[in-house]
């Protein structure tokens, strides 16, 4: 790849995009990307401001197909050849001239990956328990009554480990999933399939708050969640961490939490 024609056609689209109010101004193109630019999922942002940087301006769309996928492509050619960036500032002149600054933005990135934690962390519970009421198996059917349906998932000799049982109107605790009754290939697929999920869910979970929110996290390595019929959970009583089989403190086990107005973690006092 030649990156000055790439950045060439970049900037021309980018320019293209402007509405005619702002093609006689110095715009910026702020682009910003995530850690790993050459993973599928990851995205490339793009905000068009005046010359200041204080004011976004609104643009046509109707070439952000184009720039987003030429900014990426010339990232990953970047990343490639050893050259890492998670943000570039394009700078449009209005005689038609361009130029682009590249860098890396740890501060941004942290702080981007922190708020995603903290928020997925807290959700965590109630995200599990939504994905299972979502799956659709022959296995029991959520919409006879049941008292609660308990999840427990654990980590393991840093494996997850995830059992699923259900309380009856009886009293009595049963396996979610009949593998007697259910003797068919694709049951049982379909099975592995949602175990292997919650599993990767969980360990995903545990390595976040073990790592990124440590300071912030009590250490864990078992959480047991009681699914009432509603699925709506009681924080105080509905979910439940442990450390070895100890219980942990019923609040959220956490040393704060995340303040959404002030859009940061707090610690408690």
């Amino acid at each position: 790849m030649d990156t000055s024609i790439k950045e060439r056609q970049i900037a021309e689209f980018c320019r293209k995009d402007l509405l005619e109010e702002n093609q006689n101004q110095v715009i910026k193109v702020s682009c910003q990307t995530g850690r790993d630019v050459k993973n599928v999922r990851t995205s490339v942002g793009t905000y068009f401001y005046d010359e200041s940087l204080s004011n976004i301006l609104v643009q046509k769309q109707e070439f952000v197909e184009e720039y987003y996928d030429g900014l990426k492509e010339l990232l990953i050619y970047k990343a490639n050849h050893g050259e890492i960036y998670s943000d570039i500032l394009i700078t449009l002149y209005p005689d038609g001239s361009y130029q682009f600054k590249y860098w890396f933005d740890e501060e941004r990135l942290y702080k981007e990956e922190f708020i995603t934690a903290a928020i997925g962390s807290e959700s965590f519970p109630s995200t599990m328990a939504d994905c299972l009421l979502s799956y659709d198996l022959p296995a029991i059917n959520f919409k006879k009554k049941y008292a609660k349906i308990i999840m427990t998932l654990e980590i393991k000799v840093g494996e997850p480990v995830v059992d699923l049982r259900y309380r009856n109107g009886r009293n009595q605790i049963k396996p979610v999933f009949n593998f007697t009754d259910n003797t068919s290939q694709s049951y049982k697929e379909s099975v592995d399939k949602i175990l292997r999920l919650t599993g990767n869910s969980l360990l995903h979970q545990y390595n976040i708050t073990h790592g990124i929110m440590k300071e912030f996290w009590e250490p864990w390595n078992k959480i047991i969640i009681e699914v009432p019929p509603s699925g709506i959970l009681n924080e105080l009583e509905d979910i439940h961490y442990y450390l070895d089989d100890k219980p942990l403190d019923k609040k959220y086990f956490t040393r704060g939490y995340f303040d959404m107005e002030k859009w940061e973690y707090v610690k408690y006092k």
